[in-house]
């Protein structure tokens, strides 16, 4: 059984929707429809491979507070594909 075949169906998928711009990984998912975790997991292997990069933000929004009342500020990542 060859190990690529799994990827190769999300790499048709995911690989259209980057662009030169940043997206969030949350707007990536709901644009496929698919469980956060699992479009991280396949964009986790799109950067493995050098295809895509990644960068960490802070989310936009009011910061949280943590149960000892310190402000914690969210972070989400974003990516996009490799500049050629």
């Amino acid at each position: 059984m060859n190990d690529e075949a799994p990827n190769e169906g999300w790499d048709a998928k995911l690989l259209p929707l980057l662009t030169d711009e940043w997206q969030s990984a949350d707007a990536l998912a709901a644009r496929l429809k698919a469980p956060q975790f699992t479009v991280l997991a396949r964009l986790k292997d799109l950067m493995r491979r050098n295809l895509i990069e990644r960068r960490i933000v802070k989310k936009p929004g009011p910061a949280p507070k943590r149960p000892d009342g310190k402000r914690v500020q969210p972070m989400q990542a974003e990516f996009r594909r490799l500049p050629l």
